[in-house]
């Protein structure tokens, strides 16, 4: 759904999403019962955390990214550059 922090879009998706999870929460409140309404909240919770984890995970970039080795052009031997 994109980053809320980025652009107005993103976050008046994320508000949506959240407004329609707000929604599905009380219906099954007062359909079924308030504890099976606070087991579906923390089910939606959970699933939101996911993606709230993977985006923080993906800004902060990974480890492997800083490997110098892999960010350096390949040298070439001079008997390689001549051919």
């Amino acid at each position: 759904m994109g980053n809320p922090l980025k652009s107005e879009v993103a976050a008046f998706r994320w508000l949506v999403a959240v407004v329609i999870g707000a929604v599905t929460v009380i219906i099954v409140a007062k359909l079924i019962s308030s504890a099976a309404g606070l087991i579906w909240g923390m089910i939606l919770i959970g699933i939101v955390s996911v993606y709230v984890i993977k985006g923080m995970i993906y800004m902060m970039g990974s480890p492997d990214d800083d490997d110098p080795e892999e960010t350096e052009p390949e040298l070439t031997s001079r008997d390689d550059r001549q051919a």
